[in-house]
């Protein structure tokens, strides 16, 4: 994969999310060129860019672990979650098409994609972000619903 340009993934993520993440206490590091990590405590948000062919795909989840993720739920394999899984099951009504950089360079598509991947983290995850997993069981459970319907 070639390298976004001389600002990065990195630099697009810190600064589309660098004053929520500073807000919430989250510390980013860059795992790989298009692998970020921020942590908090329990709480892991993972900012990937995957590419698939000519296109690329940027997805935002989260990964609990320690207290609170034994607190979420007791299956370890639902303790990472994209966010736009979790506000799928928040809100039915939820759509947010599927959108790619039209090529590796578009840093203006990715810095709009992340954009709509801050307001779903903000408007679905907001309490997840402060520690509050109430309702990650509710998720749970309509994503296990959905692995058994036909």
């Amino acid at each position: 994969m070639p390298p976004l340009s001389e600002h990065g993934f990195f630099a697009i993520v810190n600064e589309v999310f660098g004053s929520l993440l500073q807000e919430y206490g989250f510390n980013a590091r860059e795992e790989k060129e298009c692998l970020i990590i921020a942590q908090k405590d329990d709480i892991e948000l993972i900012f990937l860019l995957e590419s698939v062919y000519l296109e690329h795909y940027f997805s935002l989840e989260i990964r609990l672990s320690g207290k609170l993720g034994k607190k979420a739920t007791s299956d370890l394999s639902y303790r990472h979650l994209g966010v736009a899984a979790i506000a799928k099951c928040l809100d039915p009504s939820y759509a947010r098409p599927v959108r790619k950089a039209r090529n590796y360079y578009a840093e203006e598509d990715l810095r709009e994609i992340a954009e709509g991947h801050k307001e779903d983290l903000l408007k679905y995850c907001r309490n997840i972000l402060l520690g509050d997993v109430s309702s990650w069981q509710q998720v749970v459970h309509c994503l296990k619903r959905k692995s058994v319907t036909p």
